[in-house]
């Protein structure tokens, strides 16, 4: 599986465009997920160019809306209308779910359109996370797609954050995926609700084609996960960087799927 995020065509470098098509091409994922910032200012002709890039991409792939999708200065759409363009160039699906051999995604829309940069996760939302995965084939990785990261807490404001780790926490979630900071970081976290308590495992991606480096290089991860989410599986998340005409790996971090969630392997 590979994991895209904050493309920002507007304020991409196309040299970068062009070769992770070709380097994602390479890893045969069987899902790419794509968190948020298609666009640097919601425009036409931005959307146009993602749309261009989302065709090329071979596979099933699994995407949300961030908060630079959204127009900034026009206020009377940003009221009414905020994702039209979204949903025309990219997916009319705000709230998509992918069912792929050995893994169910799903994705949860964080940018409301009366906040500017922070997300927010409504009870609405929080209440499908939890019943998302009921008819989840057994040993399928359950994995939440957001822009903004539910975890670790500092990394962006969320409202409703507490309602939306306690849903993950319910229904078992082991693999949270955003974007918006620009700096790529793997860890575990903490999912807490009223008589659970799981370990999951946070990847938040960089920024793979936009100039907004924010002093860390261009990067994207690629989640290589066994067949089946049970107790002694392994799963690792590669950082692939340009080197060159190209990517290479930068580092590996792995983990296991233990009985109370994700572990360090």
């Amino acid at each position: 599986m590979v994991h895209l995020s904050d493309l920002h065509f507007g304020a991409h470098r196309d040299e970068l465009v062009e070769s992770v098509l070709v380097d994602v091409a390479e890893q045969r994922p069987d899902l790419v997920v794509i968190s948020g910032d298609w666009t640097q200012r919601a425009r036409r002709a931005q959307f146009r160019r993602a749309q261009e890039f989302l065709a090329e991409v071979r596979g099933p792939v699994l995407t949300v809306v961030g908060n630079h999708d959204l127009p900034l200065f026009d206020l009377a759409r940003r009221l009414v209308a905020p994702t039209r363009r979204y949903e025309r160039y990219i997916t009319p699906e705000l709230t998509p779910v992918a069912v792929v051999p050995g893994v169910v995604g799903v994705g949860l829309a964080t940018m409301p359109r009366w906040r500017w940069k922070s997300g927010r996760v409504s009870q609405r939302q929080a209440d499908l996370v939890r019943d998302a995965w009921d008819d989840c084939a057994p040993g399928a990785w359950r994995l939440l797609v957001s822009h903004h990261p539910v975890l670790p807490a500092g990394l962006a404001g969320v409202l409703g954050r507490r309602r939306l780790v306690g849903a993950c926490a319910g229904a078992g979630v082991a693999i949270l995926l955003s974007g918006h900071t620009h700096v790529p970081s793997t860890g575990l976290v903490t999912l807490e609700a009223t008589g659970v308590r799981r370990r999951a495992l946070s990847v938040v991606a960089g920024t793979v084609t936009s100039t907004r480096t924010r002093g860390t290089p261009n990067a994207y991860a690629v989640l290589h996960l066994d067949a089946r989410m049970e107790v002694g599986a392994t799963l690792a998340v590669e950082v692939r960087e340009p080197a060159g005409p190209g990517w290479a790996t930068a580092r590996v971090a792995r983990f296991r799927y233990a009985a109370d969630g994700v572990v360090v392997a």
